[in-house]
């Protein structure tokens, strides 16, 4: 929760600092006395838009400050660290948002510079302003929708609908995909079928090329080649003059001597390897001849395939290795287009078969919220008649968001599907008997549409870890006693959160467990707000003076007697009558 909060050259604000207490803190003084400057700091920290014009004139820079205590608050501290925001080890969390009349403004997250789109983020977490600006949130679209699905156990169905709905877009995308490849294909598989088909006649095979080279060299000097080829073999394998029959001879000449000496051992071994060597030779001359063919047929083959590894080469402008990629590919485009009927209607009973998963889904999500909008707009009827709304009547009405050209029928009906489903939910208001109900941003005056928006916010704090709620006279328009179910609320909403209140009635004021009195004053000429917060017997004098009805009977003692007895009626120690207190700074 909100520790502290400091602002400076803000406005009418020199420099002042808030501690800021646990449970309901009122903040009251005259009209015009700044007190919704404070509400427009607390605004800052959340990430609201300000004017260079509230900094301060004849400074450069202004800025509002907030230490909050976030170590019981395991929640906050998860979202937060989703946002990339690391508040420190004890749980401390500072944020600063600094305003510069010229230049640039700028945003510390615990000292360190941040951007205003992560406090947009993360300060509803922290801090909720409801004025009546605020109460805008009534005529959002999808304010309803929201708070039904909230409080009418719709939030899980919801989730399953969004899921739903976006299995049913991917499908729809990767159908309109494939009939895309399709319409493209059906021009280009002519031209696939062709290129493959001479890729595979060709069948083309690395190293084949060197070897045709090779066997062209063979085939063009086959006359030399041949007559060398024989010389050769006769000049190893003649049996008397032949180089195997002179090795073997020499050989046998050492081998009766070898024994005696180690160098002829070692000619002998040499001589012997040699022999060996001499017969591969022979043998593989032998091979030679005997499969020497090469008419002038064969030379023209040879001439041909090479005359073809060129040819494709140059026209797919690659080599081997790639040409051979390439008919991969083909032969995958070919096959893949060929089946494209079989591919269109599975993913066509894949669409088919998403949207009635859909469909099923935003039925079910109308039929939680049908059976859910009586029972909450009770409760919430239960909850705000009491704030002076007496004849208050509240109605959800869901109805079809109907589209004729809508994609998918829900219960028989074509409608128009987003990721909340194919409802549009209003909240309608009827605040006198007799008349027409209407939607109740249109049909509640400013202060009804605040204690409405009250009475469901109530409704809907069921968060373990709420943020700061400042509320900007929502009493507005109400008498004194009409007050005090407001102020019930207020109270309620505080017990174990932090809730502020800006109040002119003195039955509001009286329900706050801290006081804080605004005043502007002159000093040195200028005006300056400050923030008091009010002892005991000072909260007696301001009570007194919010009574007012200055000339009634007893005077201004008589309006401190009652002012104590509301206090007192509010569950406060009060002191004896005439005892003044000083004002605390803030």
């Amino acid at each position: 929760m909100l520790v502290s909060l400091r602002i400076s050259q803000f406005g009418l604000v020199d420099d002042l600092v808030l501690a800021v207490a646990p449970g309901l803190t009122m903040l009251t003084g005259e009209t015009g006395a700044g007190k919704s400057m404070i509400a427009g700091a607390l605004s800052v920290l959340t990430g609201a838009p300000v004017p260079k014009d509230l900094v301060r004139e004849g400074e450069d820079e202004a800025y509002v400050e907030g230490v909050f205590d976030l170590a019981e608050r395991p929640r906050t501290l998860s979202r937060l660290r989703e946002a990339g925001v690391l508040p420190g080890a004890d749980g401390i969390l500072v944020i600063r948002r600094e305003l510069r009349r010229a230049g640039r403004n700028r945003v510390l997250i615990n000292g360190i510079l941040s951007s205003l789109q992560v406090l947009d983020q993360i300060g509803p977490l922290l801090i909720s302003v409801q004025s009546q600006d605020q109460q805008r949130d009534l005529e959002r679209s999808g304010h309803a929708r929201d708070l039904l699905d909230e409080l009418g156990g719709g939030l899980a169905q919801r989730a399953a609908v969004r899921s739903a709905w976006a299995a049913w877009q991917q499908a729809a995308t990767e159908l309109a995909d494939r009939r895309r490849d399709v319409a493209a294909g059906r021009e280009q598989l002519v031209l696939w079928r062709y290129q493959r088909d001479e890729l595979e006649a060709a069948g083309l095979r690395e190293g084949e090329e060197a070897e045709i080279a090779e066997s062209l060299t063979v085939a063009r000097h086959a006359a030399e080649l041949q007559s060398a080829a024989a010389a050769a073999h006769e000049a190893v394998t003649d049996e008397e003059r032949g180089a195997v029959a002179r090795l073997a001879r020499a050989a046998r000449e050492l081998e009766r001597q070898s024994g005696r000496s180690s160098r002829l051992a070692g000619a002998l071994e040499n001589l012997r390897d040699a022999e060996d060597l001499a017969g591969e030779a022979a043998r593989v001359l032998e091979r030679f001849l005997d499969g020497f063919d090469a008419g002038p047929e064969d030379l023209e083959a040879l001439e041909s395939r090479a005359q073809l590894y060129q040819d494709l080469q140059r026209k797919y402008r690659c080599d081997v290795a790639e040409l051979n990629d390439l008919l991969v590919r083909l032969r995958e485009r070919v096959s893949r287009q060929e089946a494209a009927d079989d591919d269109l209607a599975g993913l066509e009973n894949a669409l088919d078969e998403a949207g009635r998963t859909l469909a099923r889904a935003c039925s079910e999500l109308r039929r939680l919220r049908r059976g859910a909008a009586p029972g909450l707009a009770r409760a919430a009827e239960d909850l705000i008649r009491p704030l002076a709304l007496p004849d208050l009547a509240l109605e959800f009405r869901v109805t079809p968001r109907l589209d004729p050209d809508g994609p998918l029928q829900i219960d028989g009906a074509s409608c128009r599907l987003q990721t909340d489903g194919a409802d549009d939910v209003d909240l309608f208001a009827r605040t006198n008997p007799g008349e027409k109900a209407a939607p109740v941003a249109a049909i509640a005056s400013g202060g009804e549409k605040s204690r409405i928006h009250l009475g469901l916010t109530v409704l809907r704090r069921r968060d373990e870890e709420p943020p700061l709620l400042l509320f900007d006279e929502v009493d507005a328009g109400l008498g004194m006693d009409n007050a005090l179910p407001v102020a019930g609320l207020l109270r309620r909403l505080a017990a174990g959160a932090q809730v502020v209140c800006i109040t002119h009635l003195p039955t509001m004021a009286v329900h706050g467990g801290v006081h804080w009195l605004a005043n502007k004053g002159l000093v040195g000429g200028r005006t300056l707000l400050d923030v008091a917060v009010l002892d005991p017997a000072n909260r007696v004098d301001e009570i007194a003076r919010l009574l007012g009805g200055a000339g009634i009977k007893g005077g201004a003692e008589t309006q401190r007697s009652y002012a104590r007895d509301l206090l007192r009626e509010a569950g406060h120690e009060v002191p004896a009558g005439g005892q003044r207190g000083r004002v605390k700074a803030g």
